[in-house]
């Protein structure tokens, strides 16, 4: 039974990568995306979607809090995971409310687990 739609925002091919395999054989859908354009292009199609994953740092322009603050305007309840190896204090300030952080390195299983309690929490 398919988990749900998930927009996976990482500008780290091979981090991706591992992340989206892993979450795929959880039973999510995932569409991974490299920066914040491509995120925004996504979200602006009005897609159905169920969470978003996002790295802080993205390289230039745009990172991960703008990509949820969009996401978050465009689906108002939307799930949201951030992870970064650089950004933790800055979670707490800038990240959207109900959201998770998980600190790089970090496992896929870890990813997913943050995943699972922020899709959990919005549906209860």
């Amino acid at each position: 039974m398919p988990r749900g739609r998930v927009l996976f925002v990482d500008d780290n091919f091979i981090c991706s990568f591992e992340n989206c395999e892993f979450l795929r054989q959880e039973g999510f859908s995932v569409l991974p995306v490299y920066n914040a354009p491509a995120a925004f292009e996504h979200l602006n199609r009005h897609q159905i979607l169920s969470a978003l994953v996002t790295d802080i740092d993205l390289g230039p322009g745009e990172d991960g809090f703008a990509v949820a603050r969009w996401a978050r305007a465009a689906y108002p309840d939307l799930p949201v995971v951030f992870i970064s190896g650089t950004a933790s204090g800055r979670h707490a300030a800038e990240g959207v409310g109900g959201s998770e952080f998980v600190g790089k390195p970090c496992s896929p299983q870890q990813v997913a687990d943050a995943l699972s309690r922020v899709m959990h929490a919005q549906a209860a």
